[in-house]
């Protein structure tokens, strides 16, 4: 008789608990929300996942301030540069009238362009907005100079605009280019090629009589 009363319970004790889960429990939808089947975006900590940051993306540490964006090509305007490089001498672009922009945009032709000079290592410093700044005469007339600047890749600015790795390599071709043995002391030749700008006279070290400027410098290379 007691094996009888202790099966009776046990049926009254699950019918309890299924008329509980059938009437009291919220209910998912699952025809409202269907399985998200996208991989997950990556965390932050995941370093086997490395991506350049796309033009316009948040990023980096604050270095510089005046026409920065045009500077590290990040600004509205940056569409309207031609990438296709010209070649040019430092003589040609240091006689070029003067067509710059606005604070946060670009000025006429030569500020949409990007040129490729070869000419004489002058100098290279690191600046205070982290750019490396160059001064390269020309090969013809040694008189004349001009400067070009390569972005810290950590910058903001310069990693927004989604050629940090551009920046990372020219620097890295510079400093592999100074650490070559040269116990002849003999002149270094570079072939600089980067976008058109237009700085104002603060008094820099190699200026073109005209400011202008290859900045940023998107690639660089020594001859031998």
């Amino acid at each position: 008789m007691w094996k009888l009363v202790v099966v009776m319970a046990w049926i009254a004790l699950i019918a309890a608990v299924v008329w509980y889960a059938v009437t009291r429990l919220p209910q998912s939808d699952t025809a409202a929300t269907p399985l998200d089947l996208a991989p997950a975006a990556p965390s932050a900590g995941d370093s086997a996942v490395r991506r350049e940051p796309g033009p316009g993306v948040a990023c980096g540490m604050h270095c510089g301030t005046e026409r920065w964006a045009v500077k590290t090509l990040s600004d509205p305007d940056r569409g309207l540069v031609d990438m296709r490089p010209i070649a040019t001498s430092v003589e040609s672009l240091a006689a070029l009238p003067r067509e710059a922009g606005g604070a946060n945009s670009r000025g006429g032709d030569p500020e949409r362009r990007v040129f490729r000079v070869r000419g004489f290592l002058g100098g290279s410093r690191d600046e205070k907005d982290g750019d490396v700044h160059l001064i390269v005469f020309g090969m013809t007339n040694q008189r004349v100079s001009l400067i070009a600047e390569i972005p810290d890749p950590r910058c903001a600015g310069a990693c927004r605009s989604g050629l940090s790795t551009k920046y990372a390599q020219a620097r890295e071709a510079l400093a592999a280019c100074l650490a070559k043995p040269n116990p002849a002391d003999r002149p270094i030749v570079v072939d600089v090629e980067g976008v058109g700008f237009f700085d104002r006279n603060h008094g820099q070290v190699g200026r073109a009589p005209n400011v202008f400027e290859l900045h940023p410098v998107l690639k660089l290379s020594c001859l031998p």
